[in-house]
């Protein structure tokens, strides 16, 4: 019998943190690159083409389709815009997706357990993320700054007015936007609305009124990019977060 998701989940600006029972999901992908680690033995995963493998650890580049079985983990998202010595470590290769062996971890990493405090691991410097050396043109950090203010207040950036703001072109300003931050502009607003509407979550703001206030036109929309997302519905993972606060 598949187990629910239990979570304990942590958030920044520039990353998350769930550790917790692998539940039932779906294969699935997003922006966020993705490090997942074994708590307790292996876990085991698909990627890509990969057929399930098991492993200590496995770090999944950005839109590397994805899927997990079974174990108990901790799974470290880092946002599009941020580097960090972690995403490094997954990269080294130059593949979509690499399993990392136990040696290759890090020792805070290898030493993660049920009651490791996560705020903490949040704050150590290996998760304090810089922004990309990716984004060079100095109206890069303008123009995102502009959608984050725009979306937390609960309005739609529109590309024409950024790249006025850009003094770009609509089409030249789609193009510069994927060449700087790696991802559609499309893709990004997505991405930052599912994180506003998270952190609604943690703030004890009931589903409803969280889909609005990140942006979505409503709950079940929300919840379908959540899915596409990270596999399971915002309602699974509210759900999951309930149980592992009440037990």
């Amino acid at each position: 019998m598949e187990k629910d998701w239990k979570l304990d989940i942590v958030f920044s600006d520039s990353v998350a943190i769930f550790r917790g029972h692998v539940g039932p999901n779906n294969p699935h992908s997003h922006w966020a690159s993705q490090l997942t680690i074994a708590l307790e033995g292996e876990l085991e995963f698909e990627a890509g083409n990969s057929g399930r493998r098991h492993a200590r650890a496995v770090f999944l580049s950005s839109k590397v389709k994805h899927r997990l079985f079974s174990g108990y983990v901790c799974s470290i998202y880092f946002d599009p815009l941020t580097v960090s010595p972690l995403k490094a470590l997954g990269q080294a290769r130059g593949k979509d997706w690499r399993v990392l062996t136990e040696g290759e971890l890090p020792a805070p990493l290898r030493e993660l357990s049920a009651s490791s405090d996560l705020h903490a691991l949040l704050a150590s410097d290996l998760l304090l993320g810089a922004e990309s050396d990716a984004a060079l043109d100095p109206r890069f950090r303008d123009i995102v700054d502009a959608i984050t203010t725009q979306l937390r207040a609960g309005e739609d950036p529109d590309r024409d007015a950024l790249a006025k703001k850009a003094n770009l072109s609509p089409s030249r300003f789609s193009h510069w936007f994927v060449e700087q931050a790696g991802i559609p502009l499309r893709s990004y607003k997505k991405w930052l609305k599912l994180r506003m509407a998270m952190d609604a979550l943690l703030d004890g703001i009931n589903p409803m009124d969280a889909a609005m206030q990140a942006g979505f036109s409503d709950l079940p929309h929300m919840s379908r990019a959540f899915a596409e997302s990270f596999g399971l519905t915002y309602m699974d993972a509210l759900h999951a977060w309930q149980q592992a606060h009440q037990s």
